[in-house]
C-alpha cells in the first residue's frame, strides 16, 4: 500500500493491504450497480451524450484531493509520504490511442 497509514503504524502491513482491497471492491462494486461498468457509458462520453461517468469520476478525484489537503492541513497526513509515480506521457497517448482504436473496431 502506497499511502501513509502503514509508515506511521496506523495499519500494519496486512492490514493497509486488507484495507485497499476491500476499499477497491465496495469502489468498484458501487461504480458496478450505478451502471458505470458498461461500455456504452463510456461509448456516450465520446459521442458528448452522457457525462454521468466523467462526473462521477471528476468528484472522485476533487474529494479526494481536498481530503488529502484537510488531513495535511490537520497534520494527520505528512505528504512526504505518499508515493507519487513519474508520469511517461508517451506511453498514456500510445495506450490511449490503442484504447481508442479498440473501442472504434469493436464498433461503439
Amino acid at each position: 500500500m502506497n499511502g501513509p497509514l502503514v509508515p506511521n503504524e496506523i495499519l500494519t502491513p496486512d492490514m493497509g493491504l486488507a484495507f485497499a482491497l476491500i476499499a477497491g471492491l465496495l469502489f468498484g462494486f458501487f461504480l458496478e450497480r450505478a451502471g458505470f461498468g458498461s461500455a456504452r457509458k463510456l461509448t456516450a462520453i465520446f459521442y458528448l451524450q452522457d457525462f454521468a461517468v466523467l462526473k462521477v469520476m471528476f468528484t472522485a478525484v476533487v474529494v479526494g484531493a481536498v481530503g488529502l489537503l484537510l488531513l495535511g492541513g490537520a497534520e494527520l497526513l505528512d505528504s512526504d509520504l505518499l508515493a507519487i509515480p513519474p508520469t511517461y506521457l508517451w506511453p498514456q497517448a500510445v495506450g490511449g490511442l490503442l484504447i481508442g482504436l479498440g473501442f472504434v473496431l469493436g464498433g461503439y
